[in-house]
């Protein structure tokens, strides 16, 4: 609206492009973390944590999420997702398997599991305690030393 009445509006644009950016940021940190470990993304089981919009919702409009499956699927990575508000979920139209709805044995069971949605359910001693690799894109973790960057 505000690029229509002819204002300047670069800040709103450059956190668009922050914004935008994120999902291959997200992949290539994700593939560095498993490197680290020894492991490669290709065939790795990577369980995405909360493929909502935002916090204890469940619009999936607009997600965080799509982007960041899209491209780790694209890199090779064999995804399952954990989110308490969704059952399905799909991917440009392929189905992306639900986890365990045991989330300690979801955890235990991924290669690397990645926060990307804040739901209160994410509690940072089940994360920290049951998953192999962890990825907190939310910082639900802050309070225990672990890779963190923040999604806008």
């Amino acid at each position: 609206k505000v690029r229509s009445l002819g204002y300047p509006f670069r800040f709103v644009e450059l956190a668009q492009e922050i914004n935008d950016r994120m999902p291959r940021y997200v992949a290539e940190r994700a593939q560095q973390l498993l490197n680290r470990e020894g492991r490669a993304l290709k065939d790795a089981k990577v369980l995405l944590l909360g493929v909502t919009y935002k916090a204890d919702i469940a619009d999936q409009r607009e997600s965080p999420a799509r982007p960041v499956a899209r491209r780790l699927a694209r890199l090779g990575a064999d995804l399952s997702f954990h989110d308490p508000f969704v059952t399905e979920w799909q991917v440009d139209g392929t189905a992306v398997p639900p986890a365990d709805h045991d989330l300690p044995a979801a955890l235990r069971e991924a290669d690397l599991a990645i926060v990307l949605a804040d739901h209160a359910a994410y509690d940072s001693e089940t994360l920290t305690r049951h998953a192999r690799l962890l990825f907190d894109t939310r910082g639900r973790t802050r309070d225990v030393h672990l890779e963190t960057v923040e999604l806008l």
